[in-house]
Parts: C-alpha cells; sequence; structure tokens
C-alpha cells in the first residue's frame, strides 16, 4: 500500500511540475514571439525586392529535436539532401540536436551540454500553440480552419526550445511565397535582465 502510494504522489507531483513547467515555457514563447515580431516584423514580413507584406500565421509550427542525425556520419565528402519543410500551418519540423548548440556537435557554445536531456524532453510537450493577434495587431494574420490550412504567402514561427533554466530559446522563422524564393531561419535568443533578445539568426534553407 505504501508502495502504491509513493508511486501515486511521485507521478502526481512530476506531472503537476511538468504542468508548471510548460505554463511558463508557453508565456516566455508569447514573449519571445512579441520581441521579434517588435525588433523585425517589417523586415520578416516583408518580400524582397516587391516589398510584398506576407500575413503571420497565428499557429506556431512545433519543431521535433533530433539526437540520431550525426550516428551514421561518415568520413566522406557525400552531399546529403535536406528535407524541405512542409506547406501546412499545423505542419511539424525537425532539428538536429547539435543544431541547437549553432551547428557544433554537442559542445558549451550557447546551450550547455547539461540542457541536452530537457530539450529532449520537450519533443513531447506543448505539441500545438497558437498566438493572439494582440501582439500581431500592426500586421496581417491567417490561422489555420475547416476552410483554410495553407495559404499561398505566409511567415510562420515556430515554438521556441528553452535551455533547462529557460534562459535561452532556439525556434524556427519560416517565409514561404508563391515562387521558388522561400526559405527559413533559426533564430537565437538569450533573456538578459528579465527580457529576451535576439542574439543572433542564420539560415536554415531555402528553395
Amino acid at each position: 500500500m505504501k508502495n502504491s502510494l509513493m508511486i501515486f504522489l511521485v507521478a502526481f507531483f512530476g506531472c503537476t511540475n511538468n504542468d508548471s513547467k510548460n505554463l511558463i515555457r508557453q508565456k516566455e514563447s508569447i514573449e519571445i514571439i512579441k520581441t521579434i515580431i517588435e525588433e523585425k516584423g517589417i523586415e520578416l514580413t516583408r518580400s524582397f525586392p516587391n516589398k510584398q507584406v506576407h500575413p503571420i500565421c497565428l499557429n506556431l509550427k512545433k519543431v521535433i529535436v533530433n539526437s540520431k542525425c550525426f550516428d551514421n556520419t561518415k568520413v566522406n565528402n557525400e552531399v546529403k539532401t535536406v528535407k524541405l519543410p512542409d506547406r501546412s500551418f499545423t505542419s511539424n519540423g525537425e532539428v538536429c540536436l547539435e543544431k541547437i548548440y549553432k551547428s557544433r556537435p554537442i559542445r558549451n557554445f550557447f546551450f550547455l551540454t547539461k540542457d541536452s536531456v530537457d530539450v529532449m524532453n520537450q519533443n513531447n510537450a506543448i505539441k500545438a500553440f497558437k498566438i493572439t493577434k494582440n501582439i500581431t495587431k500592426n500586421f496581417k494574420t491567417v490561422e489555420s480552419s475547416k476552410e483554410l490550412s495553407v495559404a499561398e504567402k505566409y511567415i510562420q514561427f515556430s515554438i521556441p526550445i528553452f535551455s533547462k533554466d529557460n534562459t535561452k530559446a532556439y525556434l524556427e522563422y519560416d517565409f514561404h511565397t508563391d515562387n521558388y524564393d522561400s526559405f527559413g531561419k533559426s533564430i537565437y535568443l538569450e533573456k538578459v535582465n528579465g527580457k529576451w533578445k535576439i542574439k543572433f539568426i542564420e539560415k536554415n534553407w531555402n528553395t
């Protein structure tokens, strides 16, 4: 009986802790997207060179972290084809764990090695998330509905992936257009003095 009670309590408090952590990260996700839109919104929503404005998708893409990307790496110059993201408001993406560490194989560069387990656990947390229109009030928006599952032109952010202490974050930004100029970028942020700061942005994919 004691063992059963102990198992129940461990499971209960474990779930409570995870719920609390997810709630914190949902709030931080909103702050992160808000920061990016305030600082880079005009730049990120306009196409080049015609400056046409693309709507922001309110549905955030889920990015699954893969820890096996380099397990079977061979020492040669073989070119690996990168699968482009599916065009759907609710599609999932994938990123190598190594890229979370700024494209370096598991080194203390941006995220720390101690973050690895927590980063992988986030694959099963916050599987769907939608931002509200109040943080995109100065921009056009689009979202998933019964009538609309994808648009010809839109931009989309992913659900941020956090370091264990929630002071660093990685997310992706996809720019989808109706021609061959679509592309994606990775955005790294750090929380400094209570505010999220964009540390660097790098190219992720392009058509």
